[in-house]
């Protein structure tokens, strides 16, 4: 079953519309859409994944864009689509489980870029709660390479980018209190993508609160 969501879908657990086409996210003339879809997958009661259709002027460039953010994120809807061994045999005990990874097209994203977020989460009557996940990234609409931060951020100028980040951790809603343990250092940003005036960056359940921490700061 195919089915295209409606923006208020682009959060997890927010209501889906069926046959609502997600407002299409322009960048170097470049669309994106994004569209849900719902496949049987044996061991789950729920199994829903979003998918990104994109095009634009130059036809190899949008089909080179579509491939890659298909690779980046069909990762984890793969992982139970097509599991090991291992991971059958874990479900077969598991069931019924649940999966949603939704795709967010970064609303105010760098004007050559193609900005790209992805919340997953994995829910089974054996664990309390769910394994939450939060992956981003951006591709150049001009060469299809993915955004380097080192691009917007001098080794210099780092430091400084990590305490205004630091800043923003400190307000969030989902900050916990504790000692923001974050090293100036390219690495403790995985997760990123540049914006018209800054970037955006997220960390994982966990890491400094008690849900998905989403910050945006301006830059430089």
């Amino acid at each position: 079953m195919r089915w295209t969501v409606a923006v208020t879908a682009m959060v997890a657990g927010a209501a889906l519309v069926a046959g609502s086409a997600v407002p299409a996210v322009a960048a170097g003339g470049y669309t994106a859409t994004v569209e849900q879809r719902t496949p049987e997958v044996k061991h789950f009661d729920s199994f829903r994944y979003d998918t990104v259709r994109v095009s634009g002027p130059d036809a190899a460039m949008a089909k080179e864009l579509q491939k890659k953010i298909r690779s980046f994120t069909s990762r984890a809807s793969d992982y139970y689509r097509y599991p090991s061994a291992k991971t059958r045999a874990y479900l077969k005990k598991a069931e019924p489980a649940y999966f949603d990874a939704i795709i967010t097209l970064t609303e105010g994203c760098h004007r050559e870029y193609l900005c790209v977020s992805q919340a997953t989460s994995f829910a089974t009557p054996l664990i309390a709660g769910s394994i939450t996940g939060i992956e981003a990234r951006a591709w150049s609409t001009k060469t299809g390479r993915k955004a380097q931060l080192q691009d917007f951020v001098t080794k210099q100028q780092l430091p400084a980018f990590t305490e205004r980040v630091k800043d923003a951790i400190g307000q969030d809603r989902c900050y916990y209190g504790f000692e923001i343990e974050l090293p100036a250092k390219y690495s403790s940003f995985p997760h990123w993508v540049p914006l018209k005036d800054g970037i955006a960056v997220w960390f994982p359940e966990y890491q400094f609160g008690y849900c998905i921490t989403a910050v945006r700061i301006t830059w430089p």
